[in-house]
């Protein structure tokens, strides 16, 4: 069985570059510290509760990929303060995100914030690459999407802990939905609570089997360069009210703000000027 590297909180760029490289994956150690983490959970409980499992697309091929009793749920930046602060403005995965997407783009913006609480007997979700969300973007030697999931429990296979192939993030670009690897070549991201499994977009992953009868809470946060669209329509969840009680750079995340690119061209306008300067 392969194994995933885990650095510490404050690891270097250089190393945590190094270990991404390698594997496609690497774990950092209480990435959201104990405080910020509880307050976040304290936050988001109510909508947890009113979250009903599995996926309302009714299409079969995102229902399977949901999972029917998994908790879904975005817009978290609109709930909480806590997750605006440690985890959409987290210094480590700003810096990473800068390092692989700042090749291929002049900005980048969240794809998604989102709640994944994996409940019992859930089977294990399909291995995947998170670029195939952009069939079209995708390219050899080209990072278009970092990831983190965030452990708000802690992490174990049992309970469903992420599923990682290293090395695949080196494999021939292709849209990869489904797979079977050996056990030889397959890790899992058990990690204490706290913890942060920052990954690439090219790594193929999946959330894995939970059999115990506990819940896995996990929260992934993603980020998308700045010339695709996210998943997550953020402006349409944070409002102008509330993003603009926000640091500017976090209203940059979430689209409340426009990209240039370096031909010249810009979109995401407001009037044809930047849509930052609705706060001026």
């Amino acid at each position: 069985m392969a194994n995933l590297t885990t650095l510490e909180r404050g690891a270097a760029l250089a190393d945590i570059v190094t270990v991404m490289d390698a594997d496609g994956g690497v774990i950092v150690s209480d990435l959201l510290p104990e405080t910020p983490r509880l307050q976040l959970i304290e936050d988001l409980a109510t909508t947890f509760d009113k979250t009903v499992p599995g996926s309302k697309s009714g299409i079969e091929h995102w229902e399977g990929f949901h999972g029917a009793n998994t908790r879904r749920f975005c817009g978290l930046a609109a709930r909480s303060d806590a997750f605006v602060e440690h985890a959409l403005l987290n210094p480590t995965l700003l810096a990473v995100a800068d390092h692989y997407l700042l090749d291929h783009a002049n900005g980048y913006w969240l794809n998604t914030g989102q709640i994944m609480a994996v409940g019992p007997g859930e089977p294990a979700q399909y291995l995947h690459r998170d670029e195939t969300n952009w069939p079209e973007a995708i390219a050899d030697g080209r990072e278009i999407t970092v990831s983190c999931m965030f452990a708000l429990s802690d992490f174990t296979r049992s309970n469903g802990a992420t599923v990682v192939i290293p090395e695949t993030q080196n494999l021939p670009a292709a849209v990869i939905r489904g797979g079977n690897f050996d056990d030889e070549e397959t890790a899992y991201a058990s990690m204490p609570a706290g913890s942060g499994m920052i990954y690439s977009g090219r790594v193929i992953h999946g959330a894995g089997q939970n059999t115990t009868s506990s819940w896995r809470y996990g929260m992934h946060v993603s980020f998308v360069v700045g010339w695709l669209r996210p998943e997550e329509a953020s402006p349409l969840v944070v409002d102008q009210k509330r993003a603009a009680s926000l640091p500017e750079r976090a209203r940059q995340l979430l689209g409340w703000a426009s990209y240039h690119s370096d031909g010249g061209g810009r979109t995401w306008l407001v009037d044809f000027e930047d849509a930052s300067r609705l706060f001026d």
